[in-house]
């Protein structure tokens, strides 16, 4: 049979491509190299799947052509999201933070909406299935399972990138994209934790503390972040982390480092908030009014401060109040990498957006050949902006695909 299209990859961009494509009357068939679909999107916001953000802008994420990023956003909006889960039995319900989640806190319940579109729309799903490569032939895609060749007209690669390997992300998509003629900006893991440089940390594992994080090289600010951060045993992580992983990454080579703010709260600079002029209680008991008992000796013991010491501004020499306030307020991390993609939500780098033409997301080198999600070069900050690029590519692709099938 000749398909009007094949998707490799049944994650959040195939399965929403493959979706809008069959719903237009075409025919549509998904490879997928796993025994389940959607393998890592069960995984995303912590299970409870982190679907889309109260206001996403091409501002929210990195990539090789923000211009090229900004019209596929444009595709599917926020709005249009809600819209299309509401609809489809995934209702989605905004946090605090501006985050929308599924309203059940199930990602489950987000991969049977999208499911649940493909076969009333008919599309063809078969798992257990890894394509071993492809080939084009007078226009048409030959794709080589494990034990047949399918063909179709057009051919979309959503394979995503090399993150969670554990959920089938073997960085294949990469290796089709090079065969068809297209140079990848490295891929390197993102929103990743960091390993410690040392162990001074590690008795604090499991402690998770609101902090400012601030990136700085060669004496200049790069990059800030804020939120939760959480001590491992052997790193941190936490989205204050996540979040600054990439940026981080950049500047490595320059001698980055990373500053913790376990105050940030507090609007002015330095520790003159802790420090009173009456009888006061000592230091640590000061400071465990904001931060645990466990960091706040580790962090006293680091600053060369004895935590006994009434909170007084007079009972602390000038060195001292240097010292404490640099623990306190810009404490450096003891970074040594990253962890990697076992741990990383995502793979920064990929298919250059400048290799395909524009929203349509079709290559500039191979005629019906389409790309959406993680494969390409976009990642976004956390707060489920890299699930609204894998909606938003998916869909502009499908629109693509459609324009050209029935032209």
């Amino acid at each position: 049979m000749l398909y009007d299209c094949i998707v490799v990859g049944a994650g959040a961009a195939g399965l929403m491509a493959a979706g809008e494509v069959v719903h237009q009357g075409l025919s549509v068939l998904v490879l997928e190299g796993n025994r389940q679909p959607g393998a890592k999107l069960l995984l995303c916001g912590g299970g409870r799947c982190n679907a889309t953000n109260v206001r996403v802008t091409e501002k929210d994420y990195y990539s090789s052509c923000r211009h090229t990023l900004k019209h596929v956003l444009r595709h599917f909006s926020t709005t249009d999201t809600l819209r299309f889960f509401a609809a489809n039995g995934a209702p989605l319900e905004c946090a605090e933070d501006g985050c929308y989640f599924s309203a059940d806190n199930k990602a489950r319940t987000v991969l049977d909406a999208l499911l649940r579109y493909c076969q009333q729309g008919g599309v063809q799903l078969l798992c257990n299935n890894r394509v071993r490569s492809l080939e084009v032939q007078n226009g048409v895609f030959h794709v080589f399972g494990m034990q047949e060749v399918f063909t179709a007209r057009t051919l979309l690669v959503a394979t995503g990138g090399l993150s969670y390997p554990a959920t089938g992300c073997d960085g294949s998509g990469y290796i089709f994209a090079r065969n068809f003629g297209h140079k990848l900006v490295d891929p390197r893991p993102a929103l990743t934790p960091f390993i410690a440089g040392d162990e001074v940390f590690s008795s604090l594992a499991g402690i998770v503390v609101p902090l400012r994080l601030s990136l700085w090289a060669q004496g200049r600010k790069l990059a800030v972040s804020e939120g939760p951060f959480l001590f491992t045993h052997n790193g941190f992580s936490g989205p204050s982390v996540l979040e600054i992983a990439s940026a981080w990454l950049d500047c490595r080579q320059e001698g980055g480092e990373l500053r913790a703010d376990f105050f940030s709260s507090q609007k002015d600079e330095g520790i003159d908030f802790l420090l009173g002029h009456a009888p006061q209680p000592s230091l640590k008991n000061v400071i465990t009014r904001t931060l645990p008992e466990r960091l706040a000796v580790v962090l006293l013991a680091l600053a060369k401060v004895d935590g006994r010491l009434p909170a007084l501004s007079g009972r602390l020499t000038r060195e001292e109040k240097r010292s404490l306030g640099t623990a306190l307020r810009a404490l450096p991390l003891p970074v040594r990498d990253v962890a990697g993609y076992a741990k990383a939500e995502i793979t920064s780098g990929g298919v250059d957006l400048k290799e395909v033409k524009g929203a349509d997301l079709e290559s500039r080198f191979q005629e019906g050949l389409f790309f959406a999600g993680e494969v390409l070069d976009v990642n976004g900050r956390i707060g489920g902006f890299n699930l609204h690029w894998a909606w938003a590519s998916g869909i502009a692709a499908a629109r693509a695909i459609t324009r050209r099938c029935r032209s």
